[in-house]
């Protein structure tokens, strides 16, 4: 009875993994000043705006914001995140606890799958599942994202766990199983819409496995599974599926704009394969990976042969859209940690003792060092020493062996907030009509901000998240009605601004915005029509953000 009890190892290792990542991205956040960047900020408002409507009871406007407002991407995790800002408040920090769950869900899930697909007879102390489970989140783009309110975290998660219940679902002889398969998955379209790329082939691989076994049971599960996947899409897809295609456009726009290789062409072709190996889980790790495919393929093909599909899936759908972003195949990690360690696998107790004394320790201590070296990955990616980084240049491409890669979001935590809260601060300070609203003394109108600069983490949207967190009551009313100032189509819009907040040193910047310039013109030649009220320093050269009072403004 006591041995029932005992909990199991692998069980009790996957615990304290969660508990020190857990802990490293609680101490990261409440230690990092700079606002959330774009999406990360963008994904935050959207939950507080659901979370306010939840906390007032407002149905009417739950219902408005849930199925009428123009969302780009659907609404699981925000959510989630408004429930548990019902339960905490909202902040930065409660802001990504939906990524703490995620890591809880992957680690058991990883694990999971390696029972599923591997049953071998014996386990080592340091099991495989348990291994992979360690290498998937602590490679370099699953360290780092646990502290950012990405989608990319959640979607990772889901897919890893509609995989496994797609395993566990087998020939689909078991409805509950199948049935369960299909809601996860529709709840995978709710996360993020590409959550079928990564599931696209293994699902295929199924059905047509279903469809040969000619079972009139198992077709008929799958197709409930399918029925319930579509029924729990439907609901958030069927009144935005316009939204959805715009988003696909707006990328397509970011393709040419970024100057994307053409379609088709090697660099577009390799792009993702060379992040997988470089950007995402880095050289060292890679070797690693690398090593598990050549030993799956030699030993445990046919075990491996979903885990494959759900690589190529991933890699080949992103790889056939023009906008490329190492972010977006993030979810294909879990696979690849599970390929990583093929080689601690032996079928059978009788093959294991088979093997000669210096490749039975060997094992061991190789296990070990990859899981120091998984260890070291993880905190270099939230806790980098200034000045690191280690990576070796070839003709075509740069291969990351120990080194900070995404547009500086992978930093240590900073003490600079960029002015972003000052600044709301001010705008409250200089309108009374602000304070009234929570006060309950007649208000005016809402007081609108065009947010000029674009920089990542003072922009439009760290401005809108700020004028929602800074909400003196619970679940208030934004402070501010932010207007996106950041393209020339914007221009009939300045003026119409009660205020403009933009950026000096323009001149010694290495990226300019076409309506950046405009604006500074119309500022420096019309010095009557515009009020210079606050300026804040932010960490740039010679540079400050600035507010200024529209004179012409209704």
């Amino acid at each position: 009875m006591l041995e029932r009890l005992k909990p199991h190892p692998d069980r009790l290792l996957l615990v304290a993994v969660f508990i020190a990542l857990s802990a490293s991205t609680v101490l990261w956040t409440l230690e990092d000043k700079t606002p959330p960047p774009w999406d990360p900020a963008d994904h935050i408002s959207a939950a507080y705006d659901y979370y306010r409507s939840l906390a007032h009871l407002d149905f009417a406007g739950f219902y408005h914001e849930f199925f009428v407002k123009t969302h780009h991407y659907p609404p699981l995790v925000h959510l989630v995140t408004a429930l548990v800002f019902l339960v905490t408040g909202a902040s930065r920090l409660t802001g990504i606890i939906v990524n703490l769950i995620s890591l809880g869900v992957l680690l058991a899930s990883i694990n999971w799958i390696d029972r599923m697909l591997y049953p071998v007879e014996r386990r080592p102390l340091l099991s495989p599942g348990v291994l992979a489970a360690l290498l998937a989140v602590c490679y370099h783009f699953t360290a780092w994202p646990l502290h950012d309110a990405f989608l990319d975290y959640p979607l990772t998660a889901i897919v890893t766990l509609s995989f496994a219940l797609l395993v566990r679902a087998g020939d689909f002889q078991e409805r509950r199983v199948a049935v369960w398969f299909g809601i996860s998955a529709g709840l995978g379209m709710l996360t993020k819409q590409t959550f079928a790329f990564f599931l696209l082939l293994p699902s295929l691989y199924a059905v047509v496995s279903v469809l040969r076994l000619r079972e009139r049971k198992a077709i008929l599960n799958l197709a409930l599974a399918v029925v319930a996947a579509l029924a729990v899409a439907a609901i958030w897809y069927g009144p935005h599926l316009k939204d959805v295609i715009d988003i696909y456009r707006i990328n397509q726009e970011g393709a040419v704009n970024e100057n994307e290789a053409p379609l088709f062409s090697f660099m577009s072709n390799a792009f993702y394969t060379h992040s997988l190996l470089s950007h995402q889980i880095q050289v060292p790790l890679a070797a690693l990976f690398l090593l598990g495919l050549g030993w799956s393929l030699a030993r445990f093909r046919r075990e491996s042969v979903m885990l494959y599909l759900w690589l190529l899936s991933g890699i080949i759908s992103f790889s056939l859209i023009a906008n490329k972003d190492v972010r977006y195949s993030i979810p294909v990690l879990p696979a690849a940690a599970l390929i990583s360690v093929c080689w601690l696998r032996a079928k059978k107790l009788k093959e294991e003792q088979q093997i000669n004394k210096i490749t039975r320790a060997l094992k061991p201590a190789l296990a070990a060092c990859a899981a120091a070296w998984a260890l070291v990955s993880f905190f270099n990616s939230q806790w980098p020493r200034d000045g690191m980084g280690y990576y070796i240049d070839t003709p075509r491409f740069r291969w990351m062996v120990f080194a900070r890669n995404y547009y500086g979001f992978d930093h240590r935590p900073l003490p600079d907030g960029w002015g972003v809260t000052e600044t709301v601060q001010t705008l409250i300070d200089l309108n009374p009509s602000i304070k009234a609203r929570f006060e309950g003394r007649p208000a005016g109108e809402e007081v609108t901000v065009g947010v000029v600069v674009n920089l990542p983490y003072i922009n439009p949207s760290s401005l809108m998240l700020y004028s929602r967190l800074m909400a003196p009551e619970r679940a208030g009313p934004p402070l501010l009605k932010i207007d996106f100032l950041v393209s020339d189509s914007a221009r009939d819009r300045v003026e119409k601004c009660e205020y403009l907040l933009v950026r000096t040193g323009l001149d010694r910047a290495p990226w300019v915005a076409p309506l950046e310039r405009y604006v500074e013109r119309l500022i420096r030649d019309n010095p009557a029509r515009f009020t210079r009220v606050a300026s804040f320093p932010i960490p740039l050269e010679e540079a400050e953000a600035v507010v200024y009072k529209c004179g012409a403004a209704r």
